[in-house]
C-alpha cells in the first residue's frame, strides 16, 4: 500500500453507507468531499462520474466498484472510501451487488495521476483476502486500520 495511504483520510470513508442504489451512492460518496471544501460544487462532479457510469459502469465485479470523474471542481486527486453492507447493484460484470466503493475524482489538467491511482487500487482490490477484511470494518478506524495492516504487511513481503 506505501504511496497510497496519502490519498487516504478517515473523514474520507462512508461506513455504512446509506444509498440504495447508484446514483444516491455516488450522491453519498461525494458528500465528504463537499463538506471538508474539497469540491467547489458538487454537481459538476456528480455530472463528470454520472456520465462516466453511463458510457460504462464502475462495478468492477467481486463486490467493488469504482465510481470516478475527472472535473476541474478539484484541485488535486481525492478519494471515498464507502462500504454498504446491503449492496448496491452497481451493473457488475459479475451480476453481482458491489459493497466496497472507491470513489476517485481527479483535475480534468491532471488525468495521469487519476489513471495511476485508479489503477493501484483496481489491482489492490482484486485480493480476496482484503475485499473480506474490508466487508467486515463497522467504521472508518477499521477501514483505516485494515488498510494500513494489510500495507505494511505487503511492505514485508516485498523485502
Amino acid at each position: 500500500m506505501s504511496g497510497l495511504t496519502q490519498f487516504i483520510s478517515k473523514q474520507f470513508m462512508v461506513v455504512p453507507m446509506q444509498a440504495t442504489n447508484s446514483r444516491e451512492a455516488i450522491e453519498e460518496l461525494l458528500e465528504p468531499l463537499k463538506a471538508h471544501k474539497l469540491l467547489k460544487t458538487g454537481e459538476n462532479c456528480l455530472e463528470s462520474i454520472l456520465k462516466r457510469e453511463r458510457r460504462m459502469s464502475t462495478g468492477v465485479g467481486k463486490g467493488v466498484a469504482l465510481p470516478h470523474g475527472l472535473s476541474d471542481q478539484v484541485e488535486d486527486v481525492a478519494l471515498v472510501i464507502g462500504i454498504s453492507p446491503a449492496g448496491i447493484d452497481f451493473k457488475a460484470p459479475d451480476g453481482m451487488l458491489c459493497h466496497i466503493f472507491v470513489l476517485f475524482v481527479g483535475p480534468a489538467s491532471q488525468p495521469d495521476k487519476h489513471y495511476k491511482l485508479l489503477s493501484r487500487f483496481t489491482k489492490l482490490l482484486s485480493d480476496g483476502a482484503l475485499r473480506s477484511l474490508l466487508m467486515e470494518a463497522r467504521s472508518a478506524d477499521d477501514i483505516m486500520a485494515t488498510l494500513e495492516s494489510w500495507g505494511q504487511d505487503k511492505e514485508e513481503e516485498d523485502l
